[in-house]
């Protein structure tokens, strides 16, 4: 009796084996993990190869083994996981995201098909075709982050972009610290026409482009420079843009920052400062990433004002070409007399003196 309740065991294992010949049953997919499956199979059955896929309840999720000396029934298909031949399968073999390794003593009657995977014959054999493909458009998804998982993520990637427009703004004081006070001069000094400046140069942009490529074209030496202009035009507004941004967090940290003796350090106080006024909207959404309107309304705020900024600052930098010209401002003023002119302010303890007048000469006698 014992005997035969142990082959009747066996018996369902070979049987059943094409789900799960381990002992452990791996944990049930996420709903997340079972579309993006899905999404795998259903581009794979757009091509002929794949319009015997079965459907994804036929699959098991995680490594799977055929035991050798089993005999199981095909279609077998596995998710996520490798699938190990040892035994034979009498049909097909699938594998989504996994390899198919085929082992000694193994044997696959029909064909052997990995999707984002490979199929690898160690010692056994396959009897059909056997194929490895990855669908186009379709990749490894990722679950999507919920909860603090999210946030952690957001205020991360926000945190880079900090830090990088931090030492792009340094490398900029320290190597270009001339061109980028002249932008922030003209910045200062003309808000207004800057932004509609900035404004009508991102509308501009693209015209401006095509015109530039219509007119090398005209000539067969032009047409061979169309990609080289191409790229210089997107490095050139690139330049700008980020001078004009770097510009603008300056500003706004000049309204801060006191002037002192040494104009470097205040320039970087100042871009410190007014880069963390202008990324405080995005780190606001990154901590609201879990609610849906807290997250729109941010967003909508954070990016009105890096618009706003980068606009004006694109307009400064044209104004003062690049920070190659400076801006003049016009100080008005009471005029100085001619005869009453003073020698500059006092050096090493010299007093300020009148330029000396003449005086009329008295005749003599009186």
């Amino acid at each position: 009796m014992r005997h035969l309740l142990m082959a009747a065991i066996a018996t369902a294992v070979a049987i059943g084996g094409f789900e799960r010949a381990d002992a452990q049953q791996p944990a049930a997919p996420s709903a997340a993990t079972r579309d993006s499956v899905a999404r795998v199979l259903d581009s794979a059955r757009a091509t002929p190869l794949g319009r015997t896929l079965p459907s994804v309840d036929r699959f098991s999720w995680g490594d799977l083994s055929i035991p050798a000396g089993a005999t199981v029934p095909g279609p077998v298909a596995a998710a996520r996981g490798n699938v190990d031949v040892l035994g034979t399968v009498n049909g097909d073999v699938l594998s989504v995201g996994g390899d198919i390794r085929v082992h000694p003593g193994g044997e696959v009657t029909g064909s052997a098909l990995a999707l984002q995977g490979k199929v690898l014959v160690d010692g056994g054999r396959v009897r059909g075709e056997m194929k490895a493909v990855a669908p186009l458009g379709v990749g490894e998804q990722e679950e999507a982050l919920t909860g603090a998982a999210a946030v952690s993520h957001a205020l991360k990637v926000t945190a880079a972009w900090f830090v990088i427009l931090l030492f792009v703004g340094i490398g900029v004081i320290l190597f270009s610290g001339a061109q980028l006070e002249a932008v922030v001069q003209a910045l200062g000094n003309r808000f207004g026409a800057s932004l509609a400046l900035g404004a009508a140069a991102q509308v501009g942009a693209i015209p401006l482009l095509v015109l530039l490529c219509v007119a090398l074209a005209l000539t067969i030496v032009g047409i061979l420079l169309i990609p080289f202009a191409v790229v210089a035009y997107i490095i050139g507004a690139a330049g700008l843009v980020t001078l004009g941004g770097l510009a603008a967090a300056t500003v706004v940290g000049h309204a801060v920052v006191r002037e002192g003796p040494n104009v470097r350090v205040r320039a970087i106080q100042s871009l410190v400062i007014g880069t963390i006024a202008i990324m405080l909207p995005w780190f606001a959404s990154a901590l609201l990433v879990n609610s849906a309107w807290g997250v729109l309304l941010t967003r909508i705020v954070a990016v009105a004002i890096t618009w706003v900024a980068l606009s004006a600052g694109l307009g400064a930098a044209l104004i003062a070409r690049g920070g190659v010209r400076r801006v003049r401002v016009r100080m008005t003023g009471a005029p100085v007399a001619a005869d009453g002119w003073q020698t500059p302010t006092p050096i090493g303890g010299i007093v300020a003196a009148r330029r000396p007048t003449a005086t009329p000469s008295t005749p003599a006698g009186v």
